[in-house]
C-alpha cells in the first residue's frame, strides 16, 4: 500500500504506528538578553528581529530543515494548516519526522513580535518549509493540496539530507503494516486470555501461561519493529555550507 492513513485492507492504523506518527511541535519563544542600564526589572520593549536572526532563534541548535506554522484565529492551536481532517495525512506525518516543526503564536503578525519578519502580515501564508538557515523557502497554505505539500517537503528534504528520505519512508510504511498485524495479534491474544480468566471454575493455568508467552513474544516483535523504524529514520544531514569569504 502507499503511505496512507490506514493499514492493510484500509483498516485504521494500530496503536504502535499511531504513537510513532505523532506530530511533534516546538513552540518557539524568544527571550531577549537586553537589560536596562539602570538595573531595574523593567522588561525591554518588544521588537521584531531581522529575518536572519528570527530564523536563527527558532532553529536553535536543531540542524534539520524547518516547517514553520503560524496559528491564526481560524486554526488556532490546531494543525489544520498542515493536516486536513479526513484527509490522507500519514505521508505528511511521516515526512515531518525529518523536519524541525515550529509553531508560532497568533500575534506573530504584529509588527513588534520578535518573529514578525517570518510572517509580516495577516495575508502571509500559514506555513512554509525551508532549510535550517532559511534558504529554499517554499510558502504553503491550508488550501494546498496534499500532493503539492508532499512535493515541497520532499524537495527541501532531498536538499538537506545525504540520502533522500522518500526511500526510507517507503520502507518504514512496510514496517507500519507489520506493526498493525502484530498489534491486532496482541489484541486477540489478550482477549482470549481475559476470557479464560473471567470463566469461573474453568480456569486453565496452562492455557493462560501459553497465551501470556505468546503475548510477550508478540510485544517483543513490536519493540524490534519500532527499533528498525528508528534505524530507517536515522539519516545524515549534508554538511552545512560554509559562508563564502568576500
Amino acid at each position: 500500500m502507499g503511505p496512507g492513513g490506514a493499514g492493510p485492507g484500509n483498516a485504521p492504523r494500530g496503536p504502535s504506528t499511531k504513537e510513532w506518527l505523532k506530530l511533534a511541535w516546538d513552540y518557539a519563544v524568544y527571550r531577549s538578553d537586553a537589560s536596562k542600564s539602570d538595573g531595574t526589572d523593567v522588561k525591554a520593549k518588544r521588537q521584531a528581529l531581522a529575518r536572519e536572526d528570527a530564523l536563527h532563534a527558532i532553529a536553535g541548535s536543531d540542524p534539520r530543515p524547518l516547517i514553520v506554522l503560524r496559528e491564526c484565529q481560524f486554526c488556532n492551536k490546531t494543525d489544520k494548516a498542515l493536516l486536513k481532517p479526513g484527509a490522507d495525512n500519514e505521508r505528511t506525518l511521516l515526512l515531518s519526522r525529518w523536519f524541525h516543526c515550529v509553531k508560532l503564536p497568533v500575534d506573530v503578525i504584529q509588527p513588534d513580535h520578535p518573529f514578525n519578519a517570518l510572517f509580516p502580515t495577516n495575508d502571509a501564508e500559514h506555513l512554509f518549509v525551508c532549510s535550517a538557515d532559511g534558504s529554499g523557502k517554499i510558502p504553503l497554505e491550508s488550501q494546498t493540496s496534499r500532493v503539492e505539500l508532499w512535493s515541497a517537503m520532499s524537495r527541501v528534504l532531498s536538499t538537506a539530507y545525504s540520502k533522500d528520505p522518500s526511500a526510507a519512508a517507503k520502507d518504514i510504511v512496510h514496517v507500519f503494516d507489520k506493526l498493525d498485524i502484530l498489534d491486532g495479534h496482541v489484541r486477540d491474544l489478550e482477549n482470549s486470555r481475559d476470557q479464560l480468566l473471567e470463566t469461573a471454575g474453568k480456569l486453565d493455568k496452562d492455557k493462560v501461561q501459553k497465551l501470556e508467552k505468546e503475548i510477550d513474544s508478540a510485544k517483543k516483535e513490536i519493540d524490534a519493529s519500532l527499533r528498525s523504524i528508528d534505524r530507517l529514520a536515522k539519516l545524515d544531514l549534508k554538511p552545512a555550507k560554509k559562508a563564502e569569504r568576500s
